[in-house]
C-alpha cells in the first residue's frame, strides 16, 4: 500500500488497540423500486472496481505492512433494525488482518449503509466510493450503462509506482526532515500543564467577506486561494503567539493528478510546513515564504511514515521535546467560481454578515492540540480553530478565526498588509504572565515544570529559572540529570507538549552537585521482573544485542513496523500496559517497564464485518 498515515494506524490495529481515527460511513439513497438483488449486484460491481475493498491488511515475514488483494469477496447485507443498531454497526471495529475493511446494511426505510474503515479509504477516498455507489445504483433503475470511467487507479499501483522512486531519495528524504524539523518549536501554543482526556474548544466562523478576499487576493496576488488562506492562519498565529518561526501539517490527499484522481485508499499525509517568518514580513512576502516552503516540502515527500517517525523520535529524545497532540491545517477550498466571487462591494461592507460561535467537544477522533480548517460552503468561507481546553478556552479560538478573517480581508482591501498594520489586527494577543521563557523554540511555564520535577518521589526541592536564555533546574534529589530529564518526558501531559530544561544542576544530600543537561545517558541493566520482560522482548523483536533501559525505544535501535512483536511477545512473558504510542515516545524503556502491569486473560471478540474473502489474488 502507499506508505502514508495508514501505516500508522495498521500499527494500532496489529497491536490491538482501537483505530486512530473512526471508521467512515455513508448512507446511500436506494432509488425507488429497485430490487435487493439490484442492490446486491451493485454492490458487488463497487467490490470488483476497487482493489482496496477486496483487501486485507497483515504483516509480511520481516514484520512489515502487507496488503493481500482477492479476487472475489461476498457481500452480506443485513437489515439495521433501527438507530442503535446502525450507530454499533458503523462503529465496530474492523478486523483488517482476516477481513476487508468495508460493510454494507439497509436501513428500514430502505437505504444503503456503507462503513469503510479509515485505514482503506481517506475522506477523498470514501466520497469516491459514495459517488461510484450512488451511479451505480442509478445506472441499474435506469436500466442504462454505468457512467464511470473504465480504468481506475489501484493501490498496489501506486505502490509500485511509489517503490521504483528508490530508496535513496526516501532515505534523503527522512535525512532532511530530521535536519529540518530541529530549527523549528516544538510546538505553536504555549507549554503548561495539560489534562490527559480534556475537551477541545473549537470555534466556527462562517465568512462571506473572507470568500470575497480570497477571491481578490486570488487575483491580485496570482496565487491559489489555498496558499492565500495557508498565509493568512501562519501570520495569525505568529501574531496570536509571539513567534517568528512556526511549523503546522498540512494534512493532504497525498494523489498526483491526473494519474490517481480515482485512486480509493488512505493516502493521506502530513506535510510540514515550515515558515520563517523573522524580519517582520507583510503578507505578500509571508505568502512567497509559504509557497517556497510547499515547494520544498513537496521534494521531500517521498518518504516512508514508519521511518519518518523513527528519524522524528530519535530528534525529539535529543532535543527534549515531545508533542502528542499534531497541529495541523487541512483545507478544501473547492466548488467556487471565484471570478463571480470577486464581484460585488468592499469585502469589509460583508463583515457584518459574518456568523461566529463557539462550542467545546470531546471525541475519539479529537487528537489535535491546535488544528484549523477552511472549507467552502455556499458562497462561505468557514474557518474553524481547534484547540486543546487545558491549555486555551474559547476566547483564544474566537479570536484567532476572526484575526484570519481581518488579516484576509485587509490585505484584499489595500493589496498588501505590513507586519505593522497586521499586528493592529490582532486586539488581544497571547502574551507570557508570570515566569515564563523559551525552550525548544516554544513558550514554557516555568512553575510547571518545577511543579512535574517536585511530584518525583525523589525529589526534595526544585526550581526551574531563565538564566540568560538557557531553561535551568536547579533540584535536590540524589538524581542523575538524565533521569530528571526522562521524568520529565515521561509525562502524561494530555495533548499537550513536554519540553525538559536545557540545563539541570542537581544537589545531592552529600553535597555533591551533579550538573549535564541529561541528553547523554548510561548503560543501565534491568532490575525488576517487568523491566527484563521488556528488555527481552525490545531485543528479541528486534534482534538487538547491546541495550540500556536508559535508552529510549527508538534510541535504542527498535523499529517501529516491529512494535507490534514486542507487545506480543510482552503478552506472552505475562505482561500487558503498553501501547505502540508509548513506544513512540521519548521515554526511557525503564519509565516504560514502569507501566506494565500482569497480563489478564480476555474472550476474543467477535469479528464485525460482513464482506467474506472467497479467493486469495496477490499481496505486495
Amino acid at each position: 500500500m502507499p506508505s502514508g498515515l495508514a501505516q500508522l494506524d495498521w500499527l494500532a490495529h496489529r497491536s490491538g488497540a482501537p483505530a486512530l481515527l473512526p471508521n467512515i460511513s455513508w448512507v446511500i439513497a436506494v432509488p425507488d423500486g429497485l430490487t435487493d438483488e439490484a442492490v446486491g449486484g451493485a454492490v458487488s460491481a463497487l467490490l470488483l472496481r476497487h482493489e482496496i475493498l477486496r483487501t486485507s491488511f497483515d504483516a509480511d515475514d520481516d514484520g512489515r505492512p502487507r496488503q493481500n488483494v482477492y479476487e472475489d469477496v461476498v457481500a452480506v447485507i443485513p437489515l439495521l433494525e433501527d438507530e442503535d443498531a446502525q450507530r454499533v454497526f458503523t462503529e465496530a471495529p474492523f478486523d483488517i488482518a482476516s477481513e476487508p475493511p468495508i460493510r454494507f446494511a439497509r436501513t428500514p426505510a430502505g437505504d444503503l449503509v456503507l462503513v469503510v474503515a479509515h485505514l482503506a479509504a481517506d475522506g477523498l477516498g470514501s466520497w469516491i466510493l459514495f459517488s461510484d455507489l450512488t451511479e451505480l445504483l442509478a445506472a441499474r433503475a435506469q436500466q442504462r450503462p454505468e457512467r464511470l470511467s473504465a480504468k481506475v487507479p489501484q493501490p498496489i499501483d501506486w505502490a509500485l509506482h511509489e517503490r521504483d522512486r528508490g530508496r535513496a531519495r526516501a532515505e534523503s528524504a527522512v535525512r532532511y526532515w530530521n535536519s529540518a524539523l530541529t530549527d523549528f518549536p516544538v510546538t505553536v501554543l504555549p507549554v503548561s500543564r495539560g489534562e490527559p482526556g480534556a475537551d477541545v474548544v473549537r470555534a466556527a466562523l462562517e465568512s462571506p467577506a473572507a470568500i470575497r478576499a480570497l477571491a481578490r487576493l486570488n487575483e491580485s496576488l496570482n496565487a491559489t486561494p489555498a496558499s492565500i488562506f495557508t498565509a493568512a492562519a501562519y501570520l495569525a498565529l505568529a501574531l496570536q503567539f509571539g513567534h517568528d518561526r512556526l511549523s503546522l501539517c498540512l494534512t493532504w490527499a497525498y494523489r498526483e493528478f491526473p494519474a490517481t484522481r480515482e485512486l480509493v485508499a488512505a493516502v493521506m499525509r502530513d506535510m510540514p510546513l515550515l515558515v520563517d517568518l523573522r524580519g517582520e514580513p507583510s503578507f505578500s512576502d509571508v505568502l512567497r515564504r509559504l509557497q517556497k516552503a510547499v515547494l520544498v516540502a513537496g521534494r521531500h515527500m517521498s518518504f516512508d511514515v514508519l521511518e519518518f517517525h523513527e528519524s522524528a523520535g530519535r530528534t525529539e529524545a535529543e532535543r527534549g521535546g515531545f508533542l502528542p497532540g499534531p497541529e495541523s491545517i487541512s483545507l478544501i477550498l473547492d466548488g467556487v467560481d471565484w471570478p463571480a466571487a470577486r464581484a460585488g462591494s468592499d469585502p469589509r461592507d460583508l463583515l457584518a454578515d459574518s456568523r461566529v460561535s463557539a462550542y467545546r467537544t470531546n471525541e475519539s477522533w479529537d487528537v489535535c492540540n491546535l488544528y484549523l480548517g477552511a472549507e467552502t460552503i455556499e458562497g462561505r468561507l468557514h474557518i474553524e480553530a481547534r484547540f486543546d481546553a487545558s491549555v486555551m478556552d474559547e476566547r483564544d479560538s474566537l479570536r484567532l478565526v476572526r484575526l484570519i478573517e481581518a488579516i484576509l480581508v485587509e490585505a484584499a482591501t489595500s493589496g498588501d498588509l505590513t507586519f505593522a498594520d497586521a499586528r493592529s489586527l490582532a486586539a488581544e494577543p497571547w502574551r507570557p504572565d508570570g515566569r515564563w521563557a523559551r525552550a525548544g523554540g516554544a513558550w514554557v511555564d516555568l512553575d510547571f515544570l518545577a511543579g512535574r520535577l517536585r511530584e518525583h518521589p525523589a525529589v526534595r526541592e526544585a526550581g526551574v529559572h531563565d538564566e540568560q536564555g538557557r531553561v535551568t533546574a536547579h533540584v535536590s534529589a540524589d538524581l542523575q540529570p538524565w533521569e530528571l530529564r526522562d521524568f520529565l518526558l515521561s509525562t502524561d501531559n494530555g495533548r499537550t507538549a513536554v519540553l525538559s530544561p536545557h540545563h539541570f544542576v542537581v544537589t545531592r544530600t552529600d553535597g555533591e552537585t551533579v550538573e549535564g543537561s541529561g541528553v547523554d545517558r548510561p548503560m543501565l541493566s534491568p532490575s525488576s521482573a517487568a523491566q527484563r520482560a521488556l528488555r527481552y522482548a525490545v531485543a528479541e523483536a528486534n534482534d538487538l544485542d547491546e541495550l540500556s533501559m536508559a535508552a529510549t525505544y527508538l534510541t535504542a535501535g527498535g523499529r517501529l513496523h516491529l512494535a507490534p512483536r514486542v507487545l506480543s511477545l510482552l503478552r506472552e512473558r505475562g505482561f500487558e500496559g503498553l501501547t505502540v504510542a508509548e513506544l513512540r515516545r521519548p521515554t526511557s524503556l525503564t519509565a516504560l517497564a514502569g507501566r506494565l502491569r500482569p497480563r489478564r486473560q480476555r474472550p476474543n471478540r467477535p469479528p464485525a464485518g460482513q464482506v467474506s474473502i472467497e479467493r486469495e489474488r496477490n499481496n505486495v
